[in-house]
């Protein structure tokens, strides 16, 4: 009887391994955004753009072997893919001023409570069974926020408290995008992954490009340092993570896939302190515990894992 759960086990191992990667790998991503001089929506226009030309030429090669004609999504699904374009831009917009305003690990922590926007509008809309963890998960991760936030919090500038409001409201727009592009994977047919991907960095790209005037920035960087940081933020973070966190997450229970993905905050932190001197007292690190666990209560729903269809591409 032993046979069948070592193989278990082994099936399970190379996926788990992806996941821990990918999530380590998408962690960097708020670094690169502090390290890069130029303002937040440029640094988001070129991850998106410099990310498409990657996918198109590196990973896709659609025009080999006549696989260009399947990189062509029809219309509602192309139009499912903008929609999503427009969610992520907005995302990204939103989430690159919170982690210049409130810091890496923060911003991050406060993104990735899309768990419950998405779990919300599954409740309500969509008619998913949703249990106590859900809820539990809910109360533990704003108690938590609360202590990360309550120390110092009337000393604290009108830029940081916009920083918090900015990273929620990043969250509120990441659980849109889900939505629409897992309603696009739902539909692809033969289109293949990659290619949606491609898409939707392309539409992102074009809308934070136009966004970027308004907000007084010069959308070009201006020095190879600039350059490189802003090539890794894409090849990293964008292509190589998610590339392998899509992959993975479909083959894992929902308890590990929360699991991995918790390391995403978690190592934000940890990149916050040993890279930009942040430091955490000992209410702040209980709230930061707080949060983690509600987050992962939120993603831990049933059987099956909550991001099977749709976190492939952020």
């Amino acid at each position: 009887m032993s046979a069948p759960a070592v193989a278990s086990t082994d099936s399970l191992r190379t996926p788990l391994l992806q996941m821990l990667l990918g999530a380590s790998v998408i962690s960097s991503s708020a670094v690169f955004v502090r390290w890069v001089q130029i303002g937040p929506a440029a640094s988001a226009f070129w991850r998106m753009a410099l990310a498409a030309l990657i996918l198109f030429a590196v990973v896709g090669r659609p025009w080999q072997r006549g696989r260009l004609r399947d990189w062509r999504p029809d219309a509602r699904t192309l139009g499912l893919v903008m929609l999503g374009a427009a969610f992520l831009a907005l995302d990204l917009w939103l989430w690159h001023r919170s982690i210049l305003y409130v810091g890496v690990g923060l911003s991050t922590l406060l993104a990735n409570f899309q768990v419950f926007v998405l779990a919300g509008v599954g409740a309500l809309w969509l008619g998913e069974h949703t249990s106590w963890r859900l809820w539990t998960g809910l109360v533990m991760g704003l108690l938590g926020l609360g202590l990360l936030l309550a120390p110092g919090w009337g000393g604290m500038d009108a830029r940081f408290r916009l920083g918090v409001v900015y990273g929620l409201g990043a969250a509120l727009a990441y659980g849109g995008f889900l939505l629409a592009f897992r309603a696009a994977q739902a539909r692809r047919g033969r289109t293949p992954n990659e290619a949606l991907q491609w898409w939707l960095c392309l539409g992102c790209a074009i809308m934070l490009g136009a966004s970027v005037p308004f907000g007084g920035e010069s959308l070009w960087p201006t020095s190879a340092h600039d350059w490189l940081i802003l090539f890794a933020y894409a090849a990293v973070a964008q292509v190589l993570g998610w590339l392998v966190i899509g992959r993975a997450m479909p083959l894992l229970p929902a308890g590990i896939v929360g699991l991995c993905l918790l390391l995403q905050p978690l190592l934000a932190y940890v990149w916050d302190v040993l890279l930009f001197g942040k430091r955490l007292g000992a209410i702040e690190l209980i709230g930061l515990a707080l949060s983690l666990a509600g987050i992962f209560l939120g993603l831990a729903r049933g059987d099956q894992p909550l991001f099977s269809a749709r976190r492939d591409a952020a």
